[in-house]
């Protein structure tokens, strides 16, 4: 304590023990032995407290609100200078905290460099969190998020599917020769179940559910009944349910929130819409990128299991040339245009 520098007269404010009368005053520092005396007086120079300095409570810096400091009798000393309370006490925590606080140059790196680790954190961090929340998504949830989403369906756009007998056999026989195809593992890890409703505002569509559910509308069925464009578009969706499409999609669109309450174990309120009522996954769409990879998936899975790949093409040239500019907003969103996926395609088959 003796480096402590002696005080001529801090100025500020004192407040009396048990009192809310404010008053100038200022506090002067002599030799203690071992320590520093320190006194408050006032204009007068009638001292109001006195004490040394380590029995002293000094609050650390905050901003430009003012520094108190606590005697223990209970009267309070406040100044603005925050410069003189540094010289008094020494450099602390507290003090660095606030120096690099302060506005200066360094601040517009730092903000800088705050943008830039959110970005790559955006960029590919989501990603990796991604795949450590799948990782421990039991698959109990899994299966709950598809019974979820099927029952949101079901009351909200969804009737029972009005397709013959017959008509859903020769499908399933479609299906099946994907799902068997595919390594054991796979087959173990998913369930593949195959419904069929009756959906009039979606047209022609197909889409596949995390745990493995699909889901075919009746009116793809009518108007795509050659089994080999039927398993191009079904090996795509198998190929979003592989790659987990589905999860890392809603993973990435609540982004930190579920990651961070997944790995926590805090599941939360946004985790039982997903898991209870499916309204967040039937709001996401597939990346351009998801939509390549499955298509790319469907191609292998389709000639594997014995069906032309070209099935696939063909469902998009359809798509095409019955929608063109007005694709329907199941397959358009962030999907590459029907044209762009008839040429991938082509370029995909050459290298099978």
């Amino acid at each position: 304590m003796r480096n402590a520098p002696h005080l001529p007269g801090l100025r500020g404010h004192a407040f009396a023990a048990r009192s809310s009368y404010r008053q100038p005053a200022r506090l002067v520092t002599r030799e203690g032995g071992e320590d520093l005396w320190v006194d408050m007086q006032n204009d007068e120079r009638a001292v109001l407290a006195s004490a040394y300095l380590s029995d002293l409570v000094i609050d650390p810096p905050l901003g430009s609100a003012p520094r108190k400091v606590t005697f223990p009798d209970g009267a309070v000393f406040e100044t603005t200078d925050h410069a003189a309370i540094e010289a008094l006490t020494g450099q602390t925590r507290g003090s660095l905290l606030h120096h690099y606080e302060g506005f200066n140059s360094r601040l517009f790196g730092v903000v800088a460099l705050c943008l830039a680790a959110a970005w790559v954190l955006w960029r590919y961090g989501l990603d990796i969190m991604a795949a450590a929340a799948i990782a421990v998504t039991p698959p109990a949830v899994i299966e709950q998020i598809d019974v979820g989403t099927m029952q949101t369906m079901d009351f909200t756009m969804a009737a029972p599917s009005k397709l013959t007998d017959t008509q859903k056999r020769d499908v399933e026989k479609v299906y099946r020769r994907l799902v068997n195809a595919l390594p054991d593992d796979v087959r173990r890890t998913h369930s593949f179940e195959l419904l069929f409703r009756d959906v009039p505002g979606m047209g022609p569509n197909a889409f596949a559910l995390p745990g493995g559910t699909m889901l075919m509308t009746d009116a793809f069925v009518k108007d795509f009944p050659d089994t080999d464009v039927m398993a191009g578009v079904l090996g795509h969706e198998i190929g979003h349910v592989v790659e987990q499409h589905g999860l890392k999609r809603i993973y990435r669109s609540l982004s930190m929130y579920v990651l961070i309450a997944f790995l926590a174990g805090d599941v939360g309120p946004i985790l039982e819409d997903v898991v209870l009522e499916g309204n967040v996954l039937l709001s996401l769409s597939f990346s351009r990128a998801q939509e390549t990879e499955a298509d790319e998936f469907g191609l292998k899975l389709s000639k594997a299991s014995g069906f032309d790949p070209a099935g696939l093409k063909r469902f998009f040239k359809e798509l095409d040339g019955r929608f063109g500019d007005s694709e329907p907003p199941q397959w358009k969103s962030t999907h590459p245009s029907s044209a762009a996926r008839v040429e991938a395609i082509d370029a995909y088959i050459d290298g099978l």
